[in-house]
Parts: structure tokens; sequence; C-alpha cells
């Protein structure tokens, strides 16, 4: 990475000095960067792609690529106009929308028993529903 920030700092016509000032860091960081005594952090490249937004990261950190980003790949903030074509399987108006109350059949067809509540002889008073917000509703059976 050390011969890359060179190429860097030659390609754009700086002194180690005046790049330093620019990315924002002491200029004994660099110096200790380009002669091999201290490797670049992550704060130290994160500071020259900030500097130099034309700068692609995967050259900066692993060598791979072109110096300089490419025109053609849109950066994050980079407007792109959308395409207005038609999809071909897309239909040209939304589903239409009903009010009218959907009726699900039970899987269940069994007809529904009314059983007493008898246990032992004993039938029911009342019930009583308690809700969360501290109500109640009484029922008595008729």
């Amino acid at each position: 990475m050390k011969n890359r920030i060179i190429q860097l700092i030659n390609t754009e016509g700086l002194t180690s000095s005046k790049f330093a000032d620019t990315i924002g860091v002491q200029r004994s960081s660099i110096s200790h960067i380009l002669s091999g005594r201290n490797n670049p952090s992550l704060d130290f490249v994160q500071k020259i792609l900030i500097s130099y937004p034309s700068i692609d990261p995967n050259w900066l950190i692993s060598g791979s690529g072109n110096m300089y980003k490419s025109q053609d790949s849109p950066s994050l903030f980079q407007e792109t106009k959308p395409d207005h074509s038609p999809l071909e399987n897309q239909p040209n108006q939304p589903p239409k929308l009903t009010k009218e109350p959907i009726t699900i059949p039970s899987s269940n067809t069994e007809p529904v028993l009314k059983m007493n509540a008898f246990v032992s002889g004993k039938q029911i008073e009342k019930v009583v529903v308690f809700y969360t917000d501290k109500t109640f509703k009484e029922y008595n059976p008729s």
C-alpha cells in the first residue's frame, strides 16, 4: 500500500507535506508510512478516500483495478434516471380492491352441538369477563 500512496502523491503532483495537510494527518505520520516504519491505519485510508473521492478504494487497499474510479459506475449519491419502459409481465392497471367480505369455508363441517352446562346437578349462575382496562361484564344465562 505504501507504493500506491507514493504513486497517488506523485500523480496528484503533491509533496508529502501537502498531501498530509490535504488529508488532515500529521506530516510525521506520512513520513513514517512512506519510510516503511508504520503501516497505514484504517483511519488513514479513510481520510485518503474522503479527501480524494475519485480514488478507487479497491486499488488503494489491494492494488486491483485502476487508480481512479471509472465514470461508468455511479457513486452512492449520484442520481440515476429511472427506466420508464413498460414491464412485460406487469398488468397495466393495479388490481381492483373490493369492500365485500370474503367468506372462507370451514374445513370442519360438523354441526356445533349445544351443550348444557350441568355438572353434577350444578347450574351456571353468571359468567364474569374481566378486561385488561380494569372493566368487566357479567353474563347471566337465560
